[in-house]
Parts: structure tokens; C-alpha cells; sequence
């Protein structure tokens, strides 16, 4: 009896073993990788799984990642080697939303804004904006811009998730790219369509800025420990699914279809928002999830671009780009699908050393 225990014991620990000896794609320690891919994820996911722009414009791309991926990398470090949490995160992309919305593309304000009349529906002249199309584009920044990429790149390095990536010389380097992105940007939107907002307009945008960033670094600290309860990884990532589709739908049928006025259109958008976020606030109150549902709520995200941006790629830019389209989406879908094994793979090792 006792040989048969110690002989299924040394099986037990050949298959731990094993399975301890991951490849080194589950492995990869240096931090040029986090900060790679979150360089490219965010302008890949902001821009071109939307389908804001198309496939054939792939060439813009180190352009974007100038502005978008410098962008959340700024963001995720000034985080992190503070020892913020999501609120903080959430509230610096807020911040960034406001700033490439109102000073670099100034879409918040020009009411003709690459020939696509976005302040029409609601616009009000004493605010100079629309408000269903500012609570919806900062919306999208805040959600897919930042941080859904920080969160899927930190879910694919977890062992890294709350250390900073970059030193003071990496963070001078990619503040000075965000600059000349931006810089570049917004000269190109300003010949597309000259346009300019009011020193009024520009105040506002900067005083709100201000105060989301000083907001940012006053949060308290996220709680250490791990969760007493949480919902299921399918529910996570359904809520999340079903969050993003009601707004996405909203901001495209609620006037044309659905036939709401602007204000029901704000408060369906405010509504949908406010409820995430209680729900996220009330289930990561008591401590921090494991890895596999802080991967599913951004994945569950990821997936509503992936299906929305085949309709906005077709709106914007025809029929003839939806094979390149397509072929980003698969790419990208593969990358989620990469990044979900990395997390189950962190799963096994983190059972594998209890």
C-alpha cells in the first residue's frame, strides 16, 4: 500500500512538473514586451477594430501609436509606480479623452468635423458641443482607448500587473512621442477642416482636465487582498458585452431608429455607463479578482468592437475595405484568444505553487 501511494505520488509530481514547464511564450520576463504591446493594442483596438479607420490606412499606425498607445503607457506607469487603482486609470483616460477630443481633433467643438456633421443631433449653442456625441466619444476613449488595452496587457504579464515598466528615461521618451503625435494630429485636422475653438472652449477642456488628473492621485489605495466573493468569469464578461453593445447601439439607432430625442438619448448613455461602473465599484469593493475575471470584463469589451466595427467600417468607408477589415478583426481576435491562454497558463502556476 504504502509503495503504490509513494509511486502515484511521483506520478502527480511528474505531471506538476510538467506542467510547471510552460513555453517561453507563456514566460517572456523582459518589460519591452508589456510596453510593446500595449503600444500597439490601443491604437489597433481605438482605431482600426472600430473601424473608425480603415485597413488600407494601416500606414498611420506608428502615427497612432504616437498618440494612443503613448497615451496608455503614460497612463498605466503614472498609475502603477503610484500605486493607483482602476479608478485612477478610468479618471486619467477620462482626462485623455477630453484632451485629444478638444484640443487635438477639437471634434467636441467643430461642428463639421471631417464632413460628418457630429454636433448636429443635440448641439447647444451656449455649451458649444452636442452632448450625446461627448458623453459617447469620451465614453469610448476611456473604455477602449485606455483601458481596455492596460487591462488586457496587464492581464497577458500578470506578474508584472502592478509594477511600473518603464524608467524615467522610457517615460521622458514616450511623453515627448504622445507630444509629437498629438502635435501632428492636430495639424493634420486643422488643414483637413480649418477650425479653431474658442479660448472659452480650449479653458474648459483644460480646467477639466486639471481636475480629473489632481482627482486621479487623490483616489485611496485599492484594497490587497483577494475578493471575498465575485461574480463568474461568463458574467463579467456578458455584463461588459451587453454594456458596450447598449451604448454603441444607442449612439446609432437611438435618433434614426429608435426615435429619442437627444436628451433620452444623454440619459441612455449615462444610464448604461452609471451601471457598469456600480456594478464593477459594488463587486471589487471587498479586494481584487483572481486573473481570470480581470481578463474576462475587458474581453467581454474587446467583443463588442469586434462585431461593431464591421458596421461602422462599411458605414465609413465601403464594402471595399471589409476584407482587410476582417483580416485585422481575425488577427486581433487571435491576440485575445493568445492573451486568455496566458492567463490560464498563470492560473496553472499559480496552483501548481500553492
Amino acid at each position: 500500500m504504502c509503495l503504490r501511494r509513494r509511486s502515484r505520488a511521483n506520478r502527480d509530481s511528474s505531471h506538476l512538473s510538467g506542467a510547471a514547464r510552460l513555453p517561453s511564450f507563456y514566460l517572456m520576463k523582459s518589460t519591452k514586451w508589456p510596453v510593446a504591446c500595449l503600444l500597439f493594442l490601443s491604437p489597433l483596438i481605438g482605431e482600426y477594430l472600430l473601424g473608425s479607420l480603415p485597413a488600407s490606412m494601416i500606414g498611420l499606425l506608428p502615427l497612432m501609436m504616437a498618440m494612443y498607445g503613448a497615451g496608455a503607457i503614460l497612463i498605466r506607469e503614472a498609475v502603477r509606480a503610484t500605486g493607483g487603482g482602476w479608478g485612477s486609470i478610468v479618471l486619467l483616460a477620462t482626462a485623455y479623452g477630453l484632451f485629444e477630443e478638444g484640443f487635438v481633433t477639437q471634434s467636441l467643438f467643430n461642428p463639421n468635423y471631417l464632413h460628418l456633421r457630429l454636433l448636429d443631433f443635440g448641439y447647444l449653442p451656449w455649451l458649444g458641443t452636442a452632448l450625446p456625441w461627448a458623453v459617447f466619444v469620451i465614453a469610448i476613449h476611456v473604455v477602449w482607448s485606455i483601458t481596455v488595452p492596460i487591462a488586457l496587457v496587464e492581464s497577458a504579464f500578470a506578474d508584472r500587473r502592478d509594477r511600473p515598466w518603464l524608467g524615467t528615461t522610457g517615460r521622458v521618451l514616450y511623453a515627448l512621442a504622445f507630444v509629437a503625435g498629438c502635435t501632428a494630429i492636430a495639424v493634420f485636422s486643422y488643414r483637413q477642416e480649418p477650425f479653431m475653438a474658442s479660448p472659452l472652449q480650449f479653458g474648459v477642456v483644460g480646467v477639466s482636465i486639471l481636475a480629473l488628473c489632481v482627482t486621479a492621485f487623490r483616489l485611496p489605495k485599492p484594497a490587497a487582498g483577494p475578493a471575498a466573493t465575485a461574480p463568474h468569469g461568463i458574467v463579467l464578461l456578458l455584463a461588459s458585452f451587453a454594456a458596450g453593445s447598449v451604448l454603441m447601439l444607442a449612439s446609432r439607432k437611438a435618433q434614426s431608429e429608435w426615435h429619442l430625442g437627444w436628451q433620452a438619448v444623454v440619459a441612455l448613455e449615462l444610464a448604461v455607463l452609471a451601471a457598469f461602473v456600480g456594478f464593477v465599484v459594488a463587486q471589487t469593493r471587498t479586494g481584487r479578482w483572481s486573473e481570470s475575471r480581470r481578463f474576462a470584463l475587458p474581453a467581454g469589451a474587446f467583443l463588442v468592437y469586434a462585431w461593431i466595427g464591421f458596421l461602422t467600417d462599411i458605414n465609413l468607408h465601403g464594402k471595399a475595405d471589409l476584407v482587410g477589415h476582417t483580416i485585422l478583426a481575425a488577427l486581433l481576435c487571435v491576440a485575445l484568444v493568445a492573451i486568455g491562454m496566458r492567463v490560464r497558463a498563470h492560473g496553472l502556476r499559480s496552483a501548481i505553487n500553492l
